[in-house]
C-alpha cells in the first residue's frame, strides 16, 4: 500500500470514528435513549472484554489456534469458574492472576 492510500485510509477511519462517537454523545447529550438503545449499551463493556480476553487466549502470531500448553487457557478457566461460584470481581481477578502465576512456574 502506498503511503498517499494508507493516510487516506487512516483519515476516513479517523473520520467514521469521530463521526460514531459524535453520534453517541452529541446527538443524544440530555436526551433520553430509547429503551432497546439503552439495553444494548448495557453490553458494551462485557462485549469489548470478552474480545480483548479471546484474543489474548486464542490467537498466537496472527492465526487462531487453542494452545492448551501454555498456563493463560488454564488460567482464564480457574477464574471462569471462580467468578460462576462467587460472581465477585475482585475475587476473580485475585483467583485468574494467582493461577497465571502459579501455573506460570509449573509450565
Amino acid at each position: 500500500m502506498n503511503p498517499i492510500s494508507l493516510l487516506a485510509l487512516l483519515a476516513a477511519v479517523g473520520v467514521a470514528t469521530f463521526l460514531f462517537r459524535y453520534a453517541m454523545i452529541g446527538l443524544f447529550a440530555g436526551r433520553e435513549l430509547p429503551p432497546w438503545l439503552r439495553a444494548l449499551s448495557s453490553h458494551i463493556a462485557p462485549a469489548s472484554f470478552a474480545a480483548l480476553t479471546a484474543s489474548a487466549l486464542f490467537v498466537h502470531g496472527g492465526e487462531v489456534a487453542l494452545m492448551l500448553d501454555t498456563p493463560k487457557p488454564w488460567a482464564a478457566l480457574i477464574a471462569a469458574l471462580v467468578a460462576w461460584h462467587t460472581r465477585h470481581v475482585l475475587t476473580t481477578i485475585a483467583a485468574g492472576m494467582a493461577a497465571l502465576y502459579l501455573l506460570k512456574l509449573l509450565f
